[in-house]
């Protein structure tokens, strides 16, 4: 999620505030509006392997519409991220529903942008030779593929999720997150 929406105007401004919720927290959230539905429909219209009826009998389901999340998704989690800048991000784990990874960005008021992330399919996944890659190329270059801001407002980010999570999904303000970098320019996902 963070190395796509590094990429907005202006670059990362740093992060406000966190909060995790789980479980019927989840649902509350969702049922309340505290995400959009037409992102959520459009990040898994790209999914590949959305079960339900789509692995009995292939028909073509509306998971959001449907309420058919509440139903796969035993164990729902949602980052919930609130950028400096305002901008706001609603990262979920849908376990149980899709098994891939997609997203989707509100660009304007109305325009949707929706993806998903190619990983290489089993038993051909390659995680580690990609770092590996990136790791040589340090080494050859001294430049890092990616900014180092990147790895400590992620792992802030996630430190304090948990941290919001140990208290039962209070809103946690992360001053120490005002971290502002610029993202490469280059594309650092994995070349097929």
């Amino acid at each position: 999620m963070q190395s796509m929406l590094e990429r907005r105007k202006g670059g990362e401004t740093g992060v406000k505030a966190v909060q995790m919720l789980e479980g019927d927290d989840v649902w509350v959230a969702n049922r309340s509006g505290r995400w959009s539905k037409d992102l959520l429909s459009s990040a898994l219209s790209r999914s590949d392997t959305t079960m339900g009826l789509s692995v009995l009998d292939g028909r073509n389901q509306d998971l959001v519409q449907d309420h058919l999340l509440e139903q796969l998704v035993k164990d729902p989690a949602a980052y919930c991220i609130e950028y400096t800048d305002g901008t706001r991000a609603t990262l979920l784990m849908l376990n149980g529903a899709v098994q891939d990874f997609n997203i989707s960005i509100r660009l304007g008021d109305e325009k949707l942008v929706s993806t998903q992330f190619l990983l290489p399919f089993p038993p051909n996944e390659a995680y580690s030779s990609c770092l590996a890659s990136k790791v040589e190329n340090l080494y050859e270059t001294r430049t890092a593929a990616s900014p180092i801001h990147r790895a400590l407002l992620v792992t802030g980010m996630l430190e304090a999720c948990f941290k919001s999570r140990h208290h039962f999904g209070e809103r946690i303000e992360t001053p120490h997150l005002n971290i502002r970098y610029q993202p490469p320019a280059e594309s650092q996902f994995i070349q097929i």
